[in-house]
């Protein structure tokens, strides 16, 4: 079995630009990967800047910890690779808006022949990120959805030229949708899905979804659980990952062979279950009732830090006035929380 992650990669490609050899899904996982940085301490949003010198800046800034050990790993990598280090970084932005339940995050990177790579971040630590991840259950559109439309028109009206787009987990399904909804889609070459959820059957059903799907490739290790989630029926390819389980969400987990993932040809059943079974809740549950239980689960999760989270359990339950129907999607949603805390 082969043990390569993106490092491997790097080492492997590095010496190589853009222009000497084309991007390939290994470099789009890369991008996607950095959109994850915290950068607004470096960079404003519209200073371009190449990925060595935000290395310089980043240094000062840089904390260390269990949760950045990766990140940090990544960024002193491209800042030392010939394939990265003078691709320029512009037009980064960072919202989390809990008064319209929004967590969204992008970067734009400008490559070395003229191209140029949209990534939007998944969801981050906080619990509004969380809670706008379950209003897709009920809602069709998001409000980051709408922002990264709004976003890619921006992107696609500066600079005019070729674009690709991706993103990890819920950024997949951002620069899904954005591609999807922008006003000149025929600027965009390619949209990369790393393991992100669906859409609903309203959206699917769009002349937009219909006519913009075959530019969309969706990359899942074989225990995805969130790229899973609702329905979408782009070009899909299973991976392989060194982890197990939920925690092959991790992208620094997913095993490469050279300039391409290692494709396996079947899902886990574990996951394929837990999938299954998520999805047909939420085709068998009411909109009220979703926004019901997600509200509570949101208010739950806000007073964590509550000496008796028992008795505010039930002072929230008595709130929303539940029913025993609805903790079956109850309990959906806290076997997938308990799951991802797992990562």
């Amino acid at each position: 079995m082969y043990l390569n992650t993106l490092f491997d990669y790097l080492e492997w490609r590095g010496d190589m630009t853009m222009l000497e050899n084309p991007m390939n899904e290994v470099d789009s996982l890369i991008f996607c990967a950095f959109a994850y940085f915290r950068i607004e301490k470096v960079l404003t949003y519209l200073e371009s800047v190449s990925i060595k010198e935000l290395y310089k800046r980043y240094q000062k800034v840089m904390e260390e910890s269990l949760f950045t050990k990766n990140q940090n790993r990544l960024f002193k990598s491209l800042s030392e690779s010939k394939r990265f280090q003078s691709v320029l970084v512009t037009h980064y932005f960072h919202i989390v808006d809990k008064e319209i339940d929004m967590q969204i995050s992008g970067m734009t990177f400008v490559l070395p022949n003229d191209t140029l790579y949209v990534a939007f971040k998944g969801t981050d630590e906080t619990i509004t990120g969380w809670k706008e991840d379950f209003d897709l259950s009920y809602k069709d559109v998001i409000p980051s959805q709408k922002k990264a439309v709004s976003y890619l028109n921006e992107i696609l009206s500066s600079f005019v030229r070729p674009v690709y787009v991706g993103g990890h987990s819920k950024g997949g399904n951002l620069a899904m949708y954005a591609s999807l909804f922008c006003k000149d889609s025929d600027l965009i070459v390619k949209v990369y899905n790393n393991d992100g959820p669906g859409f609903s059957k309203k959206i699917l059903e769009t002349d937009n979804y219909q006519k913009g799907k075959e530019k969309i490739v969706t990359f899942i290790p074989s225990a995805s659980i969130v790229g899973n989630i609702f329905d979408k029926d782009t070009k899909t390819f299973i991976i392989k990952s060194k982890q197990i389980g939920v925690l092959q969400h991790d992208l620094y987990s997913w095993l490469v062979l050279q300039n391409h993932f290692v494709y396996t040809k079947e899902m886990n059943n574990y996951a394929k279950n837990i999938s299954n079974a998520l999805n047909q809740a939420l085709l068998h549950i009411s909109n009220e009732d979703k926004q019901k239980a997600i509200s509570f689960l949101y208010e739950l999760l806000e007073s964590w830090n509550v000496e008796n989270i028992e008795k505010t359990a039930i002072t929230i339950l008595e709130k929303y006035n539940f029913q025993p129907k609805d903790f079956s999607f109850l309990t959906l949603l806290f076997s997938l929380v308990k799951e991802i805390q797992k990562k």
